[in-house]
């Protein structure tokens, strides 16, 4: 279970004579770390750079000499391990042939279209950051920002845009291909805590690492905005912050998408039995058409396969892949797994083992594989039955999808081609 606390941070946006300069943050290698005569690749060393600057953990900086003040020559490059305020560890990962030394340090700065909205966005950026290893790149996908009424306003438009504006500057930071499943939406930020393993289990689902989200309300003279990081991997949190209502009056007032409750998926438990057809064969003639079947011309198997004297097939490593979560049945042929109402995409696939007896001789590159998609439109124990054929010429892995009450069989096609407390961090502008 994830452990959740409350972290009370204060941030200021610094402007230092060595932090922005035109479109580059410039710093130095103020110390070595690892007290060597002479930088080498693995080296750490400390540089006069952090989190006031726009760094975060991860980030690459290309190192020069302190005298070529063009920047047209790169010594090396170095990777940020650990970031505070002011001062950051960085980890040589190249030399260009250079001796580096107490050098200079370049990044691209950070663009920002909303300074009111950038410490609490930035904030938000290196908690998600700061958990995983430096070189990870991070699949982010930013969803909505709603009001007290749960609508999209303009105002949430421009909070989720400068998120994603921020965010995606960090080149470890991806966004992902497709968007984030949709019974996700289902969910609003003040049910996150509630949901948390439901969503994340979507998030994994879609190879998804990360869910941003958030909620505001006004109070007065101020809005009290609250970004939400789910996380699959790691903790979740919120970053807090107020803003000036007045400011934003004529965006908060706009209404661009008016609250329409989407159905929330129910979760579904269900039985897979895996019924693997095994295939004796009975004589010379029939093995050396298995042989040719097999083989297809291919010399190398047909060679192979004449060497060994098989009397059985049996598929081996079989697989079960349901929403890329995989699932063997190496000590059972009977697994039990939930999944919601909805769409879901299955993979069954396996190799085709050739034995004498119970001895394995010879297991086929090739696998046979097969793809289903089910789609269950309401709750129910269901039972799924898979059967994987390996007899060359006849390999085939069928699906036979049924309810336990009534034994109905759901529509399916085949494919052609813990949060229980939200962690709060307060940040505050000057």
């Amino acid at each position: 279970m994830k452990t959740i606390s409350v972290v009370a941070i204060c941030f200021i946006i610094l402007f230092s004579s060595n932090g922005y300069a035109k479109d580059q943050v410039i710093g130095k290698i103020i110390d070595n770390l690892d007290q060597k005569v002479k930088i080498m690749n693995g080296d750490r060393s400390v540089i006069n750079l952090g989190k006031n600057n726009g760094l975060i953990k991860g980030d690459i900086l290309s190192i020069y000499k302190t005298d070529d003040t063009r920047f047209t020559d790169v010594s090396g490059k170095c990777a940020l391990t650990t970031v505070y305020d002011s001062t950051s560890i960085c980890e040589i990962i190249k030399i260009n042939n250079i001796e580096i030394d107490r050098d200079t340090v370049v990044i691209d700065k950070l663009s920002i279209n909303d300074p009111n909205l950038y410490p609490a966005i930035f904030q938000l950026l290196t908690k998600v950051v700061e958990p995983y290893d430096s070189h990870k790149e991070i699949k982010v996908y930013v969803h909505n920002v709603f009001d007290e009424q749960n609508n999209i306003t303009k105002f949430s438009e421009s909070v989720q845009k400068e998120i994603k504006n921020v965010f995606l500057q960090k080149k470890r930071i991806k966004q992902p291909i497709s968007i984030a499943p949709q019974p996700v939406f289902a969910y609003l930020p003040n049910e996150y805590a509630g949901s948390r393993q439901i969503i994340e289990d979507y998030l994994k689902k879609d190879n998804i690492d990360v869910l941003i989200s958030g909620n505001y309300r006004i109070r007065g003279d101020k809005i009290e905005l609250s970004l939400i990081k789910i996380d699959r991997n790691q903790e979740d949190l919120a970053v807090d912050t107020t803003l000036n209502a007045a400011a934003y009056a004529e965006m908060t007032s706009n209404v661009t998408a008016a609250y329409k409750p989407i159905k929330k998926e129910k979760t579904v438990v269900f039985d897979v039995l895996y019924k693997p057809v095994i295939y004796k064969a009975n004589n010379r003639d029939e093995r050396n058409n298995i042989i040719d079947r097999e083989s297809k011309d291919n010399p190398f198997t047909e060679y192979n396969m004449k060497r060994i004297d098989f009397n059985i097939i049996s598929p081996v490593d079989f697989r079960l892949i349901v929403d890329n979560i995989e699932v063997n049945f190496e000590k059972s042929d009977e697994y039990q797994l939930s999944m919601t109402t909805g769409k879901h995409e299955i993979t069954g696939v396996f190799k085709k083992g050739f034995y004498f007896n119970d001895s394995l001789l010879l297991t086929s590159d090739r696998e046979v594989k097969k793809d289903i998609v089910l789609l269950l439109d309401s709750p129910g124990d269901i039972k799924i039955e898979v059967s994987a054929n390996p007899v060359p010429g006849r390999e085939n892995i069928d699906f036979k999808i049924y309810k336990k009450t009534d034994m109905s069989r759901p529509e399916f096609k085949q494919v052609l081609m813990q949060r229980n407390n939200i962690k709060t961090v307060e940040t505050f502008k000057d």
